[in-house]
This record gives C-alpha cells, structure tokens and sequence, in this order.
C-alpha cells in the first residue's frame, strides 16, 4: 500500500478510534477520492483498517452513501442579464420545470430590490442549471429571479417598488429608467454553475436537494419531477389531477408539492417494478428508477395501466368510503384518520390484481373485509409497524398481509 493511502487511512483511524467502529462506504469514499478504485485497493485497506482494531460496519444501507464525487461535472460561468433574458426568450432556459409549483413567488417589493441591485451594481448570489439538454437548460436554482427578469426586461409588467436606494424611481418600469440604469441592468454579469450532461441523475438528485433555497425547499417529488421529465412527468399529473384519485383520497393528498404524483408513482413502482426491485434501494432510488422506466414506455402501457389504476381506485372508494386508505379502529369505526401512504399502495395494488368480478365480489363483502382490516390493525402489533416504516421487510409484509386479506374475503363461503 502506498505511504500517502496509509497516511490517510491513519487519520481515518484516529478518527474511528472513538467508537471502534468506521463504515465500509466512508473507506471506498476515502479510497476513490484518493483514485484507488479496484477491489484490491479495498481489500487491503479493509485489512489495514481491521489491524487496527477497528471494527467495520458493512450494513447496506451504508453503503448507499457513496458517491462518486469524480463523476460530478460542474462548470463556473457567467453571462450578462442581457444574454440570460435573450435565452429565455428563445426558450433557451426551461422557466416550466416546476421545481416550484409557482412562477413568481416573490412579492413585488423583493423583485424590485433585485432590479436595484443590478442598477447600483451590488452582486446577486449565482444561479444553478442542468445542461444535459444544451437548447433548453433546466433551472435548478433561481427561477424566481429569472422569473423577475423575464416580468422586467421581456413582459414590461414590473413596476418597480420599495427601492431602497433609488426610492425616486418608485413606480417605474423598464422603460423609464434613465439609458444609464437600462444599460446597467442589461450588462450587469450574473454568475452560475451549469450541471454538465455526463452527471450520473443520483448524484444530480443530491445536488437538486442540498442547493434549492431553504426558505424553499424541494420535496423528494418535486426533485424528481425536476430530472425526470417526459412521458413520466405527464402521466402523473394526468393521473393525480383525475377526479377519481381526488374522491378516492377524499382530497387529502396535497398537490401543492407534488405529493399527489408521489402517491400515483408508489402505485406504480410497486405495480411495475415489483417489490423486488425495492430489496437493495431507498424509497427515493425505487422511485426514480420507476420515472426512468415510466419515461421509456409507449402509449398503450400509459392507457392500460391509467384504466386499471382507476378502477382500483374506485373499487376501493366503493369499499372504505372516505376511510379509504387509512386506520380504523374498532372503537372509532367512522373516525377519518390521516392518510397514509403504504396503505394507498398496498391497497390498490392488492385490487389492481383482481379481475372485474373478483372485484365485484370484493364490494359485496365490504363489511367482512373491514373487519378483517380492523382486526389486523387492532391484533397485529407487526402489521401496525409496518405501515409506518420504509424498511423492505415491512413493504413485503404489510403487503402480503393486504393480498392475504383479500383472499380470504374472496373464499369465504
């Protein structure tokens, strides 16, 4: 082993020292930083690790925490308000990527100071773009200010307010400024960081999620939608947007955020993926390996799938009424509890299998499948577990535990 990986190894022992214990991902992102790669390189720093009396922990989900920082290609770059304005009127930068479920989210008097801040030449805070696609960049941070820009050089429609240091200039549009200002406006340089094509998409979701501004922060399906756009996107708004899935949830599932489209994606993660495909991810990797599969497939799967999501959705409105989808007790029968996603996604999958007349069948003996739903909630510590965590073992079990319910509901004599 080389002096200098062993001098790094070392401090990662001292490190370690205070538990006994390093994982097995913090050594590989050691050793892949340092450009030691092979299986070889791992095997002996394992080995030099454990002669130190330090313990290592090789849990899997650990070693979902590597990443493969060599792989993360970012570029600094600037271009002048002027040149970003004149992509945005070409539709060169992709305002409509719904990061944020609003354009302009910003009040007139914040747009306004931004504006000021071009015309008295003070630095604005840089912005991040996806370049994967070179004609259409896709905005990662910074929609609201180019949403500002656009709303003031492009739209004419902002009327400057509450300008701290050019208070005269209260009231006005772009147009009224003095030449000076314009011209200061349009040549003042906005620095960014363009996220290039050959960034794998998990480390593009990191990014996605540590970068976004905090007072607005993405949820996981906002990010997702953000990386994955195409067929994948479409359908889900098509499907969250129906009346159906709003009578099934009772409309207590947010659109605001996505979290509409999360739940049809859990649907249809499990429906086509299967559960095997969730064994040795996250949630969020299983999910974004659904959006890449849902972007690949043609018009009669979207069709199919969108007819027989529906009428699981519907059957299982049929069964539960407004409950559906979550707790019942035995004494609070007709209580509405929060929804709950694991059982939106074990419920209609477990109905999705059904033919129509088992379906059927299933809807008559509502009131026997209640009570067996009641009772494994009430009786079954495990089953209650379940439908809380994200561990594998609890997706199959609690699962397994809802297809069990309905089979026993349709052979009951």
């Amino acid at each position: 082993m080389e002096k200098k990986v062993k001098e790094e190894l070392d401090k990662l022992i001292i490190i370690g020292n205070e538990s006994g214990m390093l994982r097995t991902s913090t050594v590989k992102q050691l050793l892949n930083d340092l450009n030691k790669k092979t299986e070889e390189d791992f095997e002996d720093a394992v080995q030099y690790v454990e002669e130190k009396n330090i313990g290592l922990n090789t849990d899997d989900s650990e070693n979902k925490l590597f990443l493969d920082s060599s792989k993360i290609a970012i570029v600094p770059k600037t271009l002048s308000v002027e040149s970003i304005v004149k992509k945005i009127r070409y539709e060169e930068i992709n305002l409509d990527t719904e990061f944020q479920r609003k354009r302009s989210l910003w009040k007139n008097d914040v747009k306004s100071q931004l504006i000021e801040s071009f015309m008295v030449q003070l630095p604005v805070p840089p912005m991040y773009f996806d370049g994967k696609d070179a004609n259409s960049w896709l905005v990662i941070d910074g929609l609201q200010r180019l949403c500002t820009l656009k709303e003031f050089l492009l739209d004419k429609t902002l009327i400057l307010s509450d300008m701290e240091y050019l208070a005269d200039y209260n009231g006005c549009t772009f147009d009224d400024l003095p030449r000076i200002y314009q011209r200061r406006v349009e040549e003042a340089q906005i620095a960014f960081y363009l996220i290039l094509p050959d960034t794998p998409e998990n480390v593009k979701y990191s990014l996605f999620k540590r970068i976004n501004t905090p007072g607005l922060k993405l949820e996981p399906q906002e990010i997702r939608h953000a990386l994955y756009q195409g067929k994948a996107t479409i359908y889900l708004k098509e499907l969250a947007e129906n009346e159906i899935f709003t009578t099934a949830t009772d409309g207590d599932v947010l659109t605001e955020r996505m979290l509409d489209r999360e739940m049809v994606l859990r649907y249809l993660a499990l429906r086509c993926l299967g559960e095997g495909a969730y064994k040795n991810n996250t949630l969020n990797e299983y999910l974004c390996e659904t959006m890449d599969f849902l972007n690949s497939q043609e018009e009669p799967f979207f069709r199919d799938n969108k007819e027989l999501f529906f009428k699981a959705l519907e059957c299982c409105y049929h069964i539960f009424g407004r409950l559906a989808f979550r707790r019942i007790s035995y004494s609070r029968p007709t209580e509405k509890k929060p929804f709950n996603s694991a059982l939106f996604e074990g419920w209609t999958n477990a109905v999705a299998e059904l033919s129509e007349q088992e379906r059927l069948i299933l809807e008559e003996r509502k009131e026997i499948l209640i009570q067996k739903f009641i009772a494994e909630i009430e009786k079954r510590s495990t089953f209650n577990n379940d439908i809380s965590s994200g561990k594998y073992r609890s997706f199959v079990r609690r699962n397994e535990a809802i297809r069990q319910m309905v089979r026993e509901v349709l052979e009951y004599a």
